[in-house]
C-alpha cells in the first residue's frame, strides 16, 4: 500500500484546487521558505484527524481554510483527500483504493467521508490502526517535531513502539470494553429506573385513551357529515357554472372565429407590408451595388498602375544583385585553401597524442574496475548486514503474530465450546416455548369464538334498539306532523271565529243591527243572521251561496214594525242598509210536486239536519239545485211549465225563473259568509280529529320509549357479556403473544448463535491457516537469516584484498594523466585556429546562397505584376457591363412598390369593419365571465373552508357516499389493549387502573345533545372492569334504493345535528388522540426493558473476560517487538554515527503495558550519559536512528518527513539518503527538504511557489532512471578530435 495521491482545495495557501501525485518511492516536496510546503504536511496530518488548531499552526480550526490574499476573496470552505493504493493486504479491504476525505466550513461543520461516503473520524482511525498511519504516528514527522522523541517523557514514548508492536488495536479494544463496562452499569440502573416510571404511567394512559376513542368517533361524524353537506351545496353551484361555461365557450368559439378572420386579415396585412419593406430594401441594395461598381472599376485601374510602377523597381534591384556574385565566390577559394593548410599540422599533433592518451585510458579503465568492484563488494556486504536485520525484524514479527495466531484459536475453540452448549439449551427451550404457544394458540380460538357468538348477540341487540330509535323518530316526526298540523287548525279556527265575531262579509247596517247598536229600534225584541244554525253541505256551499245572493246578509226580525223602526234609524243615522226578513210575511214556498229530472234536487238538501222553521227554508223552498247547467236548461226548455225560483250548481252558475242565466269563471269571494260557515264547522271537526291523533300518536311513543328502555337494558348486559369476553380473549391473546415474542426471540438468538458459530468456525479456520502459514514464514526466514551470516564472512574477506590492488594502480594513473594534459594544450591551440577559418568560410557560403535566391524571387515577382496589371484592366471592363445592369434593375423594383402600396390600404380599410363586430361580443361574453365569476367565487369559498378544515379537495367528494357512511365506526379505531386483569394486580403489568366507561355514541339522539349531568357522573366515577365496547360494524356499500332515498335529505337537520357535534367537541376539552398506541408501546417496552437487563447482565460477564484475553496478549506482542527494536536502533545508531553505544530500556513498572522507556545515546569520541546533552544535530540523527529501527520491525506504507535534514552537515545527509535508500522497497518517503543531496536521492521532485502573493502554486518533475545502450566514445581524444574534423569535412562539402 502506499500513497497514490494527496488532493487540496481551499486549504491554508493552497487557494486552487491541487493535486499532487506520487510513485513508490522517493519524492521531494522543494521550495523557498514562506511558500507552503509544510501546508502539504499539515494537511496530510489534518485529513487523518488532526483536532488541535495549535498543531497546525493556527489559532481555531477555521484558520486552516484559505483566507484570502491580495486578488481572492477567502474561501468558505477547504477540503483534503488522501488517496490510497493497493490497501486490500494490509487494511484488509475489499477496495483495492480508498478515498479518505476531510472537509470544513468555515461555520465550523466539519465532515469525514470514505470514498464518498460520509464517515466517522472513529471510523477512519479504527481503519489506519496498526498500519503506523496516523496523525501521531511516526510515519509523519513534521518540521522540528523529529526530536521530540527523545525529549518526551518515557511513558509518552511508548505510542510510537505500541503502534510497532501492533497491539494498539488491542488498547483500543481494551479502553472500548471498559467504557462499554461502564455503560453497562449505567444502563442497569437506567433501566430499574424506567421499569418503575413505566407502572406508574400506564393508569393515566387508560384513561386518556377512552377519552381518545369518543373523540375519533365524534370526529369522524363530523367530518362525514359536514362534508356531504357542503358537497351537496357545491354540487349545485358546479351544474349552474357548467351551464355558464357552456354558453361561455359558444361566445368564445364566435369571439374567435372573429378574431382569426382578423387576423387572416392581419397577416394579409403584415405580408404586403413586409413585402413593402422587401422591395424597400431591394431598392437601396440596388442603388448600393451601383455605387459599389463604380468604386470597384476605379479600384482596378488604380491596381493596374500600381503594379506597373512596382515592376519598373525590382527590374533595377536585379542588375545591381548580379553583379556582386562575381566577388564573393573569389573570397570563397581563399579560405579553403588555408583550411587545408591547418589541418596537415593538427594531423602531425593528433599523432603523438593518441599514443599518451592510448597508455591513460588503459591505466584509468583498471582502476575504476578496481574501484567499481570495491565498492559493489562493500555496497553488498552493508546491504548482507541490513537484509540480516531485516530478516531477523522480521522473525520478531512472525514470532509476534504466531502468539496472536494462537491465542485467536484458544480463544476460538473456548467460544465455540461455549457457544455449542449454549445452542443445545436454546434449543431446548425453542421446543419448550413452541409448545406453549401452541396451547395458547388453541385458547385463544376457543375465546375467540365465544367473543363472536356474543359479539353478534349484542350485535342483534344493538341492531333492535336501531330499528326502536328508527321507530321512535319516525312516531315523533308523525307526532311533530301532527302537532303543526293541530296548531294551524287551531289558528284557522280562531281567525274564523272572530271574522264570525266580528261579522265580517255583512253590510254596515246589518252589522249595526247584529252588534246590538240599534237596539232602541228593536225595543227589546230577538234578531238573528239568517245563516245562524245554518248547516250546509261542503260540496252545495257555491250553490247556496248563489242561491241566496244578498240574501245571505239577511237578518231576521221578529214583525213588520220592528222591521220599519230598524230602516228608518238606518237611514236617519246613516248608518248603512241592511236585508230583513221579516218572519210574519216571510212564506215557505213549497217546491213543486212533478216529478224531477236526474241531477235536479230540491235545494234544501243542500242542508244538514235543517229545521223546517228556520228562515232559510222560506228562502230556499222554491230553489233546486242541479248538476249540469246546460242539462237543467235543456230540461227547462222542454218543460217551460216547470215551476221554481232559482236553480243553482254546485260549481256556482244560477238560472233564475226570469231566465237570467249566471255562469262562467267565478272567483272565490273574499267574504263569503256561506263559505266561511262551512270553513268553521269543517275546521272544529277537523281539530277534534288532530287531538283524538294527538293523543294516540302520544301513547305510541310512550309504549315504543318503553320498549327502547327494555332493549337499552338488554344491550347493556349483552355489553357486560362481551367486554368479559373482550378481556378473557385479551389476556388469552396476551399470554400468546408473549409466548410467540418469545418463540421469535428464541428463534432469533438461535439463528444468531448459529450464525455466529458459522462465522466462528471460519475465523477459527482462518486463524488456523493463519498460524502454519506464519510457522512456515517462521522457519523460512530462520533459515534465510543463518545464509545471510556466511555471506557476509565471505564478503569481509574479499573486500580487504580487492582494496590493496586498488592503492597500486591510483599511482601509475597520476604519472600517465600529467603527460597527456602537455600533449593536449598543443592541439587545442591549432583547433581553435582551424574553427575560425572555417566559421568564415561557412559565413560567405551562406551570404552566397543568399544573394542566388533574391535573384530568383525578383524575377518571379516581376512575372506576377505583369500577369496582375492585365487581369486588373480585364476585370474594370467587366464592371462596367455590370453597372449597367444594375441601374436598369432599380427602376423595375421602383413599380413594383408602388402597386404594394394600393393593395395595403384596400386590406386597412377592411379591417376597420371586422373590429367593431368584435367589440360588441366581447362586451356580451365579459357579462357571462361576470355570472361566471360570481357563482366560482361561491363554489371556491365553499371549497376553500372544506379545505382549511378538512384539508381535502370538495370536487372529488361524493356526498350521497358519505352521508351513508357517516354512522360507520371510524377505520382507525384500535381496540385497548390491555393484557392483564383490571380488577386485580398481577406482576407482568404494574399498577394497573378502572376505566372509566365511556358514553355510546350510538345512543345519541339526532340532535347531538345529551345529559351533562349523566356525562360528568360517568367520567367523575370510575367504572369497575369496563372496557369500551366498539360500535357497530361498518355499513356496506349503499344500494340504488339506499342513495336515492339520501337524495330526500333534510339538509337543515344535518346543519343543527353538525353545530351540535362540535359543540361537544369543543366541550371535551384536550385529547390524547396517540393514548391508545402509547398504551401498547408502554408495555412493549416495559417486556424489551426486562429482556436487556438480562443482556446487559450476561454482556457484563463477557466484557470482565474479554479485557483479561487483551491484557495478556498485548503484553506478549509487545515484549517480543520491543526487544527487535532495541536490537535495530543499534544497528541505525552505529550506521549513522559510523559507531557508538546506544540502547533502549523499560522503566520498572507493576505493569509492563504501562511502563516507560529509557533511551541511551552516546556517539563515538563522546562520553555524555543523558540525551538532553546531545547537539541538534546528534538528537536528529539519535531519533532518525530510532525512526529506522521502528520502519524494520513495522513498516509504514508511506513516511512524511518535513525538513528532518535541516540540522545535518553534509556527511552526515550522505549517511541519512544511504540508509533511506535501503527503506525505498519497503515505505514511500515524502521529504520536504531545502537541501540539494537529499533531492538527489528522490526519483520525484515536487516544487512548491507562489506566484500570486498569498496563492501556492506546484510544479512535478519526474527523474527516469532507466538505462538504455550506452552512448559510444572513442578510445581517445586523438580519434575524438579526428571525427569531428571529418564530420565538419563532410558538413562543408
Amino acid at each position: 500500500m502506499y500513497l497514490k495521491a494527496l488532493k487540496l482545495h481551499g486549504f491554508k495557501s493552497f487557494a486552487d484546487p491541487t493535486t499532487l501525485r506520487f510513485e513508490p518511492g522517493v519524492t521531494a516536496v522543494v521550495g523557498p521558505n514562506g511558500c507552503g510546503k509544510s501546508n502539504i504536511a499539515d494537511g496530510i496530518r489534518w485529513v487523518l484527524g488532526e483536532q488541535s488548531a495549535k498543531a497546525l499552526r493556527g489559532g481555531k480550526m477555521q484558520d486552516v481554510i484559505f483566507e484570502g490574499a491580495d486578488t481572492r476573496k477567502p474561501a468558505q470552505m477547504c477540503e483534503v483527500s488522501l488517496l490510497l493504493t493497493e490497501c486490500e493486504k494490509q487494511l484488509g479491504s475489499e477496495f483495492h483504493e480508498i478515498e479518505i476525505m476531510r472537509r470544513v466550513h468555515r461555520d465550523g461543520q466539519s465532515e469525514y467521508f470514505f470514498n464518498g461516503q460520509p464517515c466517522r473520524l472513529k471510523d477512519i482511525h479504527k481503519l489506519f490502526m496498526d498500519t503506523g498511519i496516523g496523525r501521531t504516528s511516526y510515519s509523519i514527522m513534521a518540521q522540528g517535531q523529529i526530536d521530540q522523541i527523545l525529549s518526551s517523557k518515557p511513558e509518552e514514548r511508548r505510542a510510537v513502539f505500541e503502534e510497532a508492536a501492533g497491539i494498539t488495536k488491542y488498547k483500543a479494544q481494551r479502553r472500548e470494553a471498559l467504557g462499554k463496562l461502564a455503560l453497562t452499569d449505567q444502563n442497569l440502573a437506567r433501566v430499574a429506573d424506567v421499569i418503575a416510571e413505566v407502572g406508574r404511567q400506564i393508569g393515566s394512559l387508560r384513561r386518556q385513551a377512552s377519552k381518545a376513542l369518543r373523540y375519533k368517533r365524534l370526529s369522524f361524524r363530523l367530518r362525514h357529515l359536514s362534508l356531504a353537506y357542503n358537497a351537496f351545496h357545491h354540487a349545485q353551484l358546479s351544474a349552474v357554472i357548467a351551464e355558464l361555461e357552456g354558453k361561455l365557450s359558444t361566445l368564445r368559439v364566435e369571439a374567435e372565429r372573429r378574431r382569426s378572420h382578423l387576423e387572416e386579415q392581419q397577416g394579409a396585412l403584415e405580408s404586403r407590408k413586409a413585402e413593402r419593406s422587401r422591395l424597400n430594401q431591394r431598392v437601396q441594395d440596388a442603388q448600393q451595388a451601383v455605387f459599389d461598381l463604380r468604386s470597384q472599376k476605379e479600384q482596378a485601374e488604380n491596381a493596374a498602375n500600381l503594379a506597373q510602377i512596382k515592376r519598373s523597381g525590382l527590374q533595377d534591384r536585379l542588375e545591381s544583385s548580379k553583379d556582386n556574385l562575381g566577388e564573393l565566390e573569389m573570397q570563397l577559394r581563399e579560405l579553403a585553401a588555408q583550411v587545408d593548410t591547418g589541418a596537415q599540422d593538427k594531423e602531425e599533433q593528433l599523432t603523438l597524442l593518441g599514443t599518451s592518451d592510448s597508455v591513460f585510458q588503459n591505466r584509468n579503465r583498471e582502476l575504476a574496475v578496481a574501484e567499481a568492484e570495491l565498492s559493489k563488494l562493500e555496497q553488498d556486504l552493508q546491504q548482507a548486514k541490513f537484509q540480516l536485520l531485516q530478516m531477523e525484524s522480521s522473525i520478531a514479527r512472525l514470532r509476534t503474530d504466531c502468539t496472536a495466531y494462537e491465542v485467536d484459536q484458544k480463544t476460538s475453540a473456548q467460544r465455540h465450546d461455549a457457544l455449542v452448549s449454549d445452542l443445545e439449551a436454546i434449543r431446548q427451550q425453542q421446543a419448550a416455548v413452541a409448545q406453549v404457544a401452541a396451547e395458547l394458540s388453541v385458547r385463544v380460538e376457543e375465546a375467540q369464538a365465544d367473543k363472536n357468538r356474543l359479539h353478534h348477540e349484542s350485535a342483534a341487540a344493538q341492531q333492535a334498539i336501531t330499528d326502536l330509535t328508527k321507530e321512535f323518530r319516525e312516531s315523533q316526526r308523525r307526532l311533530q306532523d301532527i302537532d303543526r298540523g293541530l296548531a294551524q287548525r287551531s289558528a284557522r279556527l280562531k281567525l274564523l271565529q272572530q271574522l264570525q265575531e266580528k261579522w265580517e262579509g255583512f253590510g254596515e247596517g246589518a252589522k249595526a243591527l247584529l252588534q246590538g247598536r240599534l237596539d232602541g229600534a228593536l225595543a227589546g225584541a230577538a234578531t238573528h243572521a239568517v245563516t245562524k244554525g245554518l248547516e250546509v253541505r261542503p260540496e252545495a256551499g257555491k250553490a247556496i251561496e248563489a242561491l241566496l245572493g244578498s240574501a245571505v246578509e239577511a237578518v231576521a226580525v221578529a214583525d213588520l214594525g220592528t222591521a220599519q223602526r230598524v230602516l228608518a234609524q238606518l237611514e236617519s243615522e246613516q248608518i248603512g242598509s241592511a236585508v230583513l226578513q221579516v218572519a210574519e210575511l216571510a212564506a215557505a214556498s213549497a217546491p213543486s210536486g212533478a216529478e224531477l229530472p236526474p241531477g235536479l234536487v230540491p235545494a234544501v238538501q243542500g242542508l244538514v239536519d235543517i229545521d223546517p222553521s228556520h228562515p232559510a227554508c222560506a228562502l230556499l223552498g222554491a230553489c233546486y239545485l242541479a248538476d249540469d247547467l246546460h242539462a237543467f236548461l235543456e230540461y227547462w226548455k222542454a218543460n217551460p211549465g216547470f215551476g221554481f225560483l232559482a236553480v243553482a250548481t254546485r260549481k256556482g252558475d244560477l238560472v233564475d225563473r226570469r231566465g237570467l242565466v249566471f255562469g262562467g269563471y267565478h272567483k272565490k269571494p273574499a267574504n263569503s259568509i256561506v263559505q266561511r260557515e262551512i270553513d268553521l264547522r269543517e275546521t272544529s271537526r277537523a281539530l277534534a280529529e288532530d287531538q283524538r291523533q294527538h293523543d294516540e300518536q302520544k301513547a305510541v311513543i310512550e309504549s315504543i320509549n318503553a320498549r327502547l328502555a327494555e332493549a337499552e337494558q338488554t344491550l347493556e348486559q349483552k355489553r357486560a357479556e362481551v367486554l368479559a369476553a373482550s378481556q378473557a380473549l385479551a389476556s388469552v391473546q396476551a399470554e400468546e403473544r408473549t409466548a410467540q415474542r418469545s418463540v421469535d426471540e428464541v428463534g432469533q438468538r438461535l439463528r444468531r448463535m448459529e450464525n455466529e458459530l458459522t462465522s466462528l468456525e471460519a475465523a477459527r479456520n482462518e486463524a488456523h491457516a493463519r498460524f502454519e502459514r506464519a510457522q512456515a514464514g517462521l522457519s523460512t526466514a530462520e533459515g534465510q537469516a543463518a545464509a545471510q551470516r556466511e555471506k557476509i564472512q565471505h564478503l569481509e574477506v574479499r573486500i580487504t584484498e580487492v582494496r590493496t590492488d586498488r592503492d597500486m594502480k591510483r599511482d601509475t594513473l597520476a604519472q600517465a594523466r600529467l603527460e597527456l594534459a602537455e600533449r593536449r594544450q598543443k592541439v587545442e591551440v591549432l583547433d581553435r585556429g582551424i574553427a575560425d577559418m572555417q566559421r568564415r568560410r561557412n559565413q560567405l557560403a551562406e551570404i552566397l546562397v543568399q544573394r542566388q535566391q533574391e535573384i530568383e524571387v525578383w524575377t518571379e515577382q516581376v512575372s506576377e505584376l505583369e500577369q496582375d496589371a492585365a487581369r486588373q484592366r480585364a476585370r474594370g471592363a467587366q464592371i462596367a457591363e455590370t453597372l449597367v445592369v444594375a441601374q436598369q434593375q432599380v427602376e423595375q423594383i421602383r413599380g413594383e412598390l408602388v402597386e404594394i402600396e394600393r393593395e395595403i390600404g384596400q386590406v386597412e380599410s377592411t379591417q376597420h369593419g371586422l373590429r367593431t363586430d368584435a367589440e360588441s361580443a366581447q362586451a356580451e361574453l365579459s357579462r357571462c365571465e361576470i355570472k361566471l365569476a360570481e357563482s366560482a367565487s361561491r363554489a371556491q369559498f365553499l371549497s376553500e373552508d372544506v379545505t382549511r378544515e378538512f384539508s381535502t379537495a370538495i370536487a372529488t367528494l361524493d356526498w350521497k357516499n358519505l352521508l351513508w357512511h357517516a354512522d360507520d365506526e371510524p377505520p382507525d379505531i384500535k381496540p385497548l389493549d390491555l393484557d392483564e386483569d383490571e380488577d386485580g394486580e398481577t406482576p407482568a403489568s404494574p399498577a394497573p387502573v378502572a376505566e372509566a366507561a365511556a358514553p355510546d355514541v350510538s345512543a345519541v339522539p339526532a340532535d347531538g345533545t345529551t345529559d351533562g349531568a349523566q356525562t360528568a357522573a360517568a367520567e367523575a366515577t370510575p367504572a369497575p372492569a369496563r372496557r369500551r365496547k366498539a360500535k357497530t360494524k361498518v355499513k356496506g356499500e349503499p344500494t340504488e334504493a339506499d342513495l336515492a332515498a339520501l337524495a330526500q335529505t333534510d339538509w337543515a337537520q344535518v346543519k343543527t345535528e353538525v353545530d351540535a357535534l362540535r359543540q361537544r367537541l369543543n366541550a371535551m376539552g384536550a385529547v390524547n388522540l396517540v393514548a391508545i398506541e402509547e398504551y401498547a408501546e408502554l408495555k412493549q417496552r416495559y417486556d424489551f426493558l426486562k429482556t436487556q437487563s438480562d443482556d446487559l447482565t450476561n454482556s457484563k460477564a463477557e466484557l470482565i473476560k474479554a479485557i483479561d484475553e487483551i491484557n495478556q496478549t498485548s503484553q506478549q506482542q509487545f515484549q517480543v517487538t520491543f526487544e527487535q527494536i532495541k536490537k535495530n536502533f543499534i544497528y541505525t545508531f552505529q550506521t549513522l554515527f559510523g559507531g557508538g553505544v546506544a540502547n533502549l530500556e523499560l522503566v520498572a513498572a507493576e505493569d509492563v503495558l504501562e511502563s516507560g522507556i529509557e533511551i541511551t545515546a552516546q556517539p563515538p569520541g563522546t562520553k555524555l550519559k543523558s540525551i538532553t546533552l546531545l547537539s541538534g544535530g546528534q538528537k536528529t540523527l539519535t531519533a532518525v536512528a530510532l525512526l529506522f529501527a521502528l520502519y524494520m520491525v513495522k513498516p509504514s506504507p508511506f513516511c512524511l518527513l518535513d525538513e528532518l535534514d535541516a540540522p545535518l552537515d553534509e556527511s552526515n545527509i550522505g549517511r541519512f539518503t544511504d540508509l533511506l535508500k535501503k527503506f525505498v522497497n519497503e515505505s514511500q518517503f515524502i521529504i520536504i527538504t531545502h537541501n540539494k543531496r537529499t533531492v538527489s536521492a528522490a526519483q520525484a521532485i515536487y516544487g512548491v511557489t507562489m506566484e500570486e502573493r498569498g496563492v501556492s502554486k506546484t510544479v512535478s518533475m519526474r527523474f527516469d532512471h532507466e538505462r538504455g545502450e550506452p552512448e559510444a566514445h572513442p578510445e581517445n581524444i586523438a580519434e575524438a578530435v579526428r571525427g569531428t574534423r571529418m564530420a565538419d569535412t563532410v558538413g562543408a562539402r
